[in-house]
């Protein structure tokens, strides 16, 4: 129990520091605007908090699943609990990056935020960093930017895509919608080629992703090392039975 209390403290904590940065950020964009009335701040930091709980017991629920099963079961949570927003909207930014405590937090984000939250709980979940790369793609039917998440099997080809508009975990060859543009994961900057990934680049290139990357080793740390505490005993009190 000790580590479940030190998980939902630190939860909590992190939930108070983001809310008290968007109060003190709305102040500086409102100026002498009236602060919402105190009841439905309170209902958002409910909800915020659920979500967190939720996601907390998503990982300990998934850690034993097949790949396949962690990236339906991941995928699935952040389109139920996640609401598409455009950065201008959820950040007052044009772009803006969220960590997946800032997403869950706030319950929007837009595409390049649910397929950033979806890439950092698979890696909680143990799903091997060789295995995920963030994927901008067009939507061919608007010519709109998106990006997803691409899960590359053992053969390398035919990536599985975890997309915030569809709720199935396809790849690559039943998406007909989409056009890849090029793939990213902590190393490399990719394109496709044949449906095999073709380094084509230094992810160093770009800034923001490294940038969140270290944000979300610093915000992950004790909460990867209170799941990994609480997993062990889930497996010790199977034991014993």
């Amino acid at each position: 129990m000790i580590e479940l209390h030190f998980l939902i403290a630190f939860l909590l904590w992190r939930r108070r520091q983001v809310l008290t940065g968007l109060i003190i950020s709305a102040s500086l964009i409102l100026g002498t605007a009236k602060a919402s009335p105190l009841p439905p701040s309170v209902h958002r930091g409910e909800q915020a908090a659920q979500r967190l709980q939720d996601w907390q017991s998503l990982i300990v629920q998934s850690m034993h699943l097949s790949d396949a099963k962690k990236l339906q079961a991941v995928n699935a949570f952040f389109n139920r609990h996640i609401r598409y927003g455009e950065d201008t909207e959820v950040w007052g930014q044009v772009d803006y990056w969220a960590s997946p405590w800032e997403t869950l937090e706030l319950g929007a984000g837009d595409c390049e935020d649910f397929a950033l939250a979806k890439y950092f709980t698979l890696r909680l979940l143990g799903i091997p960093e060789q295995h995920l790369r963030l994927v901008y793609s067009t939507l061919i039917s608007t010519q709109q930017a998106h990006m997803v998440l691409g899960y590359w099997a053992d053969d390398g080809e035919n990536p599985a895509l975890l997309d915030n508009l569809r709720s199935e975990v396809l790849s690559t060859v039943q998406r007909p919608d989409l056009q890849i543009q090029f793939a990213f994961d902590t190393g490399n900057l990719y394109r496709l080629e044949h449906n095999r990934l073709v380094a084509v680049g230094d992810a160093q290139l770009l800034p923001g992703w490294q940038a969140l990357n270290v944000k979300v080793r610093q915000e992950s740390i004790p909460f990867s090392n209170a799941i990994q505490l609480v997993v062990a005993e889930q497996l010790r009190l199977k034991l014993e039975i």
